[in-house]
């Protein structure tokens, strides 16, 4: 199975932007920030997730979705033995990747930003590939706890500008999930930067100036 995306070239950009959405997103989601962020220059590639939001539980029990409603997707689903399915997400995103990605783009001018599920994305696959990125930006996110991953950057991106975002009010998905996952990467090495920022579960334009000064540091 592959996965669907959107394109947005922005001219003859040989760099890209890859946005990678939260639970019950989709490719449109980040839309609105291919629209208004102002970073020169840049391609960007909207990935959609895989599975329909009824095939995996909401973040937040609280929650809840349309079971008829297949705008809403999630990158995961819980398994029967009540795990989450990692592997065969992963799959799909390495084959996207290595038969999109990385055919038209120097793997070092490819930032990928990633909301909510989408910066667990970021921590269970992202940061593993072996070769060097441009940047790694994981906002509102956490990691799978039964994944099983003891290292979760590649060789290649011991290196690369990691920057991890969260809004310090977020009660969808509690500031110590990234804090926690900011500390397993300083203690593997990574080049690594926490950002919290006033707000709950969003992006913070303040953020978002940080990681615009990554990218167009090149």
């Amino acid at each position: 199975m592959k996965l669907n995306f959107n394109r947005y070239k922005k001219g003859n950009s040989k760099r890209a932007i890859i946005a990678i959405h939260g639970w019950g997103g989709n490719r449109d989601s980040f839309l609105p920030f291919v629209e208004n962020l102002k970073i020169t220059n840049i391609d960007w590639v909207l990935p959609e997730a895989p599975y329909l939001v009824n095939d995996a539980p909401p973040v937040n029990s609280s929650d809840s979705w349309s079971d008829n409603d297949a705008s809403k997707k999630s990158w995961t689903y819980k398994k029967p033995n009540g795990l989450w399915e990692i592997e065969e997400p992963i799959t799909m995103l390495d084959m996207f990747f290595k038969e999109v990605i990385f055919k038209e783009y120097n793997s070092n001018d490819v930032y990928v930003l990633g909301f909510s599920q989408g910066a667990a994305v970021c921590y269970e696959y992202i940061m593993g590939i072996q070769k060097s990125l441009g940047g790694v930006f994981p906002i509102g996110g956490f990691l799978f706890k039964d994944s099983g991953k003891r290292n979760r950057v590649s060789l290649q991106n011991k290196n690369t500008p990691i920057i991890i975002g969260h809004g310090n009010k977020d009660e969808v998905i509690p500031i110590d999930k990234s804090k926690a996952a900011y500390s397993q990467l300083l203690a593997e090495g990574a080049n690594v930067r926490f950002i919290d920022y006033n707000g709950g579960h969003k992006i913070s334009m303040n953020y978002l100036k940080q990681i615009i000064k990554v990218i167009d540091a090149k």
